[in-house]
């Protein structure tokens, strides 16, 4: 009797054991569902960070709301996780600090004359524009993000090219190109590979006319300023109010008459360069454009107001909106910032937008490099993520160097607990290497 009571209890304690471990199961599919959900419904769009007439950087909400000075500088660009905001600073360096302004630490130093710095898709490097006197006109270089490995990629002493911006698979550039010392280039926003190569014209400027390109996060299109009165006019406007301004002190006033004396207007073209629509058809001067995020908007400078101040507006043009009301001359250079949850974006053809970004010179065929960047999925760590990237046969310790290795790449976006991963966080990988 003893005995069918002890086998009885016995089997309810392990038909307990098993519901419980169903259970366990059950919650923790559910808890991973309610994450990924979570991770998904995220908001993707942050602040939009830009530079004002005080030599400044500034970020704002995009309601206008919480607006903040950073430090002194221009030509603000968010990282592809929005935790850091690459600028210009003073002697024309390079710079990188968090987004709350903190950790502000050099690329470039001494007098580097470098202009309109840009994140490759990876966050591993920077394209920018830079000048070497004693030659004035600037060419588009790549370098890593600690400043190393600097490359001319256009190679042209006597036409400028500036404003670069990667296509969201890192294989292209977009940038402004000048007419040149001696007038015989097109120009105009062009388009070339990532190491330099293959460059070709995709919307043509009137003489004089220069502006920004801006890649949608789908890859799909790009977003410019065009230039409606170019040439001579333009030319004479610039003199004449360059030189009544200057005469005063007033060189903001001087750059804003000259640009009143275009009509600039926010385009958006395919990104082959067909398809061209004009978002803001007005007498006001619309211009420096840049994409949301998620793609559903674009923010931009404006003059509507009489001051040049930032704008929101829908993709298509619709629904703007007045972002700031500076107190200063202008804001200029507007960048919105990507927030963790962002899905990786994908290009026309359908694929994953998060791919390795090409340096000059190095293959990326080969098992060496495979993709660079990856996005936390709900219930990942960075053993489980070294575990999956090395295979089945990878040994315990192979997994703990690589993972070792994976953390010390992403510490500055990781923090000081190597456990603490999200979903929804792009993460930089460590090359297999062989053994």
């Amino acid at each position: 009797m003893y005995r069918v009571v002890f086998e009885g209890a016995n089997l309810i304690k392990m038909s307990l054991v098993t519901l419980a471990a169903m259970l366990a199961i059950w919650l923790l599919a559910l808890v991973g569902a309610t994450n990924t959900a979570g991770a998904n419904s995220l908001p993707q769009n942050g602040k939009i960070a830009f530079h004002s007439g005080d030599g400044c950087i500034y970020t704002v909400e995009p309601d206008g709301s919480n607006q903040r000075q950073l430090t002194t500088g221009a030509f603000p660009k968010w990282s592809p996780d929005g935790t850091e905001i690459l600028f210009v600073g003073p002697g024309d360096n390079i710079k990188v600090m968090r987004a709350d302004g903190s950790n502000l630490r050099n690329l470039t130093t001494g007098r580097a004359y470098g202009y309109y710095p840009t994140w490759s898709p990876d966050g591993t490097s920077v394209a920018f524009s830079k000048g070497t006197p004693p030659i004035v006109k600037n060419d588009i270089f790549m370098m890593d993000l600690d400043g190393s490995n600097q490359t001319n990629l256009t190679k042209t002493p006597k036409i400028g090219e500036s404003y670069p911006d990667f296509s969201p698979n890192g294989s292209q550039i977009c940038f402004f190109r000048d007419s040149g010392s001696q007038g015989k280039s097109v120009p105009g926003i062009y388009v070339m590979d990532a190491d330099g190569s293959d460059s070709t014209l995709l919307y043509e400027y009137g003489e004089d006319a220069e502006g920004r390109c801006d890649w949608s996060p789908d890859g799909k299109k790009i977003a410019l300023t065009a230039f409606i009165a170019v040439g001579k006019e333009v030319k004479k406007a610039v003199k004449k109010a360059v030189k009544k301004a200057m005469a005063k002190g007033g060189f903001h006033k001087a750059v804003k008459k000259a640009q009143a004396a275009a009509d600039d207007e926010v385009y958006v073209i395919n990104a082959e360069g067909s398809g061209r629509t004009n978002l803001t058809s007005n007498s006001a001067v619309d211009f420096n454009p840049a994409w949301s995020p998620d793609g559903a908007k674009i923010t931009f400078e404006s003059d509507r107001d009489g001051d040049s101040d930032i704008y929101t507006m829908d993709a298509d043009g619709s629904d703007v909106a007045q972002v700031t009301n500076a107190r200063y001359d202008d804001g200029a250079d507007p960048d919105w910032q990507p927030l963790p949850g962002r899905t990786p974006s994908k290009d026309a053809d359908g694929s994953d937008g998060a791919q390795v970004t090409k340096k000059p010179g190095v293959d990326d065929v080969g098992r060496d490099r495979p993709e660079r960047t990856m996005i936390v999925k709900p219930g990942d760590s960075l053993w489980s993520i070294s575990e999956e990237r090395l295979g089945p046969e990878a040994s315990p310790q192979r997994v703990y160097d690589y993972t070792i290795k994976m953390y010390a790449l992403n510490r500055k976006r990781i923090g000081a607990d190597p456990n603490l991963i999200f979903a929804g966080q792009q993460l930089s990988l460590p090359p297999l290497g062989e053994g």
